[in-house]
């Protein structure tokens, strides 16, 4: 049958998933208030599993849309504990642009969207440039310069491919 997976209907796991997630949640929520200290931690905590989830939601039923975003809330929630832990909080917000190019990299793959790539690439760039920017080895004017490239390749492959 395709609707269950080893006699399993799919439904089944999905809820399944959802439970757990949900109760290892409140459990790494409770943790994260008594011993870690860090009351942020909650909210990607959160982004963790709820990304796991979406991503278990993806591979039963093959929703691209729950592929990018689960994925993008993974690596939104696991790049901040990896900043926290080694104090590199500063940079976060390239680890946030570098969730997004790895979450078209992975729906691009996944899911055979040749559009993807081309996002996924464009922000791999963009993370970069955006760590030198906040190093300072290149100003605003060059860093918004390159941004307008960017998006100038985008739209120009857009309007190629369709």
């Amino acid at each position: 049958m395709r609707g269950r997976i080893l006699s399993i209907k799919k439904t089944t796991i999905l809820k399944l998933s959802f439970v757990i997630n949900i109760l290892l949640f409140q459990v790494s929520s409770v943790l994260s208030f008594v011993l870690v200290k860090n009351y942020d931690l909650w909210f990607f905590a959160f982004c963790i599993f709820i990304g796991l989830h979406l991503i278990i939601k993806s591979c039963l039923f093959k929703f691209d849309s729950s592929c990018y975003f689960g994925t993008m809330l993974l690596t939104v929630g696991l790049f901040y504990v990896y900043c926290s832990m080694l104090s590199i909080i500063n940079f976060y917000p390239v680890f946030i642009t570098l969730s997004m190019s790895l979450a078209s990299f992975f729906t691009a793959f996944f899911y055979k969207q040749n559009f993807h790539y081309y996002i996924s690439f464009a922000l791999y760039l963009l993370s970069i440039f955006l760590l030198f920017f906040m190093i300072n080895y290149i100003s605003l004017w060059i860093f918004l310069a390159i941004l307008a490239c960017l998006v100038l390749l985008l739209v120009g492959r857009y309007l190629l491919i369709n």
